[in-house]
């Protein structure tokens, strides 16, 4: 019998695990693509004249900058740009855009391919022990949407991140029953970790107990150590 869809309503639980499991990869995937004092962190903002009537029509706008970018760097020989497009209303309910983009472009003419309102364009500017942590966190906070509709959008070309879910073949269970106990800001917890994942340092950890189970979860943010290399797709790059 025919008839239309039906959908199980997300629990407010699984909605909270759905919103975490996007932050972290919207976390990887900015800091597998973007380096800080190479890349670019642009605001873009409407004046009144110029101002969309809804989102929609905001990120078509934004990607019609994008293809003006893009037509500038083909007559200079470049690819297209590497970017993520982050949509966002200001406390004061008005719209505009956050741009994480490669920086192989000149700042001054990313700025004047956008016609709406204001640009701004600087260098990303990254923590020498957290990275771009602070800016991601900004960038990942939870904002209402129109419905169906993505807070932030990836060009294609991007390095997608990998998450490594340690089983019992990689950490014993004598070994994660230490780290149970052990404080996770501790030299042993980290020398733990990182003897597991060579040729990176540990960044900070999460503990989390599942209250259905009360399994213990590890969540390990790891950096890759200054001159190492990474691998996608068969390809070794920094």
């Amino acid at each position: 019998m025919w008839g239309p869809k039906r959908y199980r309503e997300t629990t407010p639980k699984q909605k909270r695990l759905n919103e975490k499991k996007a932050k972290r990869y919207f976390e990887s995937l900015v800091e597998a693509n973007f380096k800080g004092n190479r890349d670019f962190y642009i605001t873009l903002t409407f004046d009144k004249d110029n101002y969309p009537e809804n989102e929609k029509e905001g990120k078509k706008i934004v990607k019609n900058w994008i293809g003006r970018i893009n037509y500038r760097r083909r007559k200079l020989g470049m690819d297209n740009c590497k970017y993520i497009i982050v949509f966002e209303i200001s406390p004061k309910g008005r719209m505009h855009f956050h741009v994480l983009m490669d920086g192989q472009l000149s700042r001054d003419v990313i700025e004047d391919c956008w016609q709406h309102g204001f640009c701004n364009c600087d260098r990303l500017k990254s923590d020498p022990k957290i990275g771009l942590s602070k800016l991601i966190s900004y960038l990942s906070k939870g904002q209402e949407t129109e419905k169906n509709s993505k807070r932030w959008i990836p060009s294609k070309g991007l390095i997608k991140p990998w998450v490594s879910c340690s089983k019992s073949t990689k950490i014993s269970r004598k070994r994660f029953n230490l780290l149970r106990i052990i404080p996770e800001d501790s030299e042993l917890f980290r020398e733990t970790i990182e003897r597991d994942n060579p040729g990176y340092t540990l960044q900070s950890v999460e503990k989390t107990i599942c209250s259905d189970t009360g399994q213990l979860y590890l969540f390990c943010r790891m950096r890759l150590k200054a001159g190492g290399k990474i691998k996608q797709n068969g390809r070794t790059g920094n």
